[in-house]
């Protein structure tokens, strides 16, 4: 998972702003791993995604995640700025274009809503 985040972070895709990662065991007990104090390779990777802002991620985020996260599970955090869009939020703003909107749609929400067209 590490290689695609880093390969998309190197292609200038999108720059990773926060990230976490939320454990539970098979006890219910939680843990997040404070990627700043990381030590080793799994440092070396996440800081070779060129991180700007940590910390945006709150203890609140990971406690909420751990909560609902069944045992035995892990769960990932990420903020990432989409950099491929600014371009064309440029182009949009040169043309006397107004973002009037934006969002994400989740691939299987999409799905979902191709099969409601089909129907």
């Amino acid at each position: 998972m590490l290689n695609a985040l880093t390969d998309a972070v190197s292609k200038r895709i999108i720059n990773v702003l926060d990230l976490a990662v939320i454990l539970k065991d098979e006890n219910g007990n939680v843990v997040s791993l404070e990627l700043n104090n990381l030590d080793g390779e799994l440092a070396q990777s996440i800081d070779a995604l060129h991180r700007e802002k940590a910390g945006l991620i709150s203890m609140e985020d990971t406690e909420e995640v751990g909560e609902v996260l069944a045992p035995n599970n892990a769960a990932g955090l990420l903020i990432i700025e989409q950099l491929w869009a600014k371009d064309l939020k440029r182009a949009l703003i040169n043309a006397n274009g107004k973002l009037v909107s934006e969002g994400r749609i989740h691939p299987d929400a999409a799905a979902e809503l191709d099969e409601e067209e089909e129907n």
